[in-house]
């Protein structure tokens, strides 16, 4: 099984496409971050989870959800994402064949590396979707005009045009 663990903040605020929002609709950042990766489980992860933390907000407790596939998760108060997701790792070292963490923190690349994961930078991490959907296009079959002039012999194209000068 492979499982993608994505810094939710970090990529938000690291992706172009967030810009607008990350001032006051940071709400709806994270529903499009979802919507954006939850197309690619299965077809590059078995398993997504985005980890948002929550450490200064007071008196909030860890929270779950599911959202299309994906699992949302939000750390409680005192709890940043970069110590959930290094706990993750450790935790499912050896259950899962192959973790990856999305985050273009510096320290939390070579923790994960150190601790048994895989990193990916938030630009790697966007370059790799880019990738992916080009695939998918790509190997989608293409609906060109099917002309029954392009199928036609040259002989019987004008044995058809003398008919209808006729």
């Amino acid at each position: 099984m492979s499982l993608l663990i994505v810094d939710g903040y970090n990529i938000i605020n690291s992706w172009p496409e967030f810009e607008e929002l990350r001032e006051d609709k940071m709400e709806i950042a994270r529903i499009k971050l979802a919507e954006m990766l939850e197309e690619f489980v299965p077809l590059l992860w078995s398993r997504i989870i985005i980890v948002y933390d929550a450490y200064r907000v007071k008196g909030k407790r860890p929270s779950c959800e599911y959202f299309k596939g994906l699992e949302v998760i939000y750390t409680g108060e005192g709890e940043t994402a970069d110590v959930f997701i290094e706990r993750l790792v450790v935790n499912l070292d050896g259950i899962v064949d192959d973790i990856e963490v999305a985050s273009s923190d510096n320290l939390q690349q070579h923790l994960v590396l150190w601790k048994g994961g895989r990193r990916l930078s938030a630009r790697e991490l966007r370059e790799r979707l880019r990738e992916c959907r080009a695939e998918i296009m790509k190997s989608r079959p293409s609906f060109t005009r099917n002309n029954l002039d392009e199928r036609l012999s040259q002989k019987v194209k004008e044995v058809l045009e003398r008919w209808r000068r006729q």
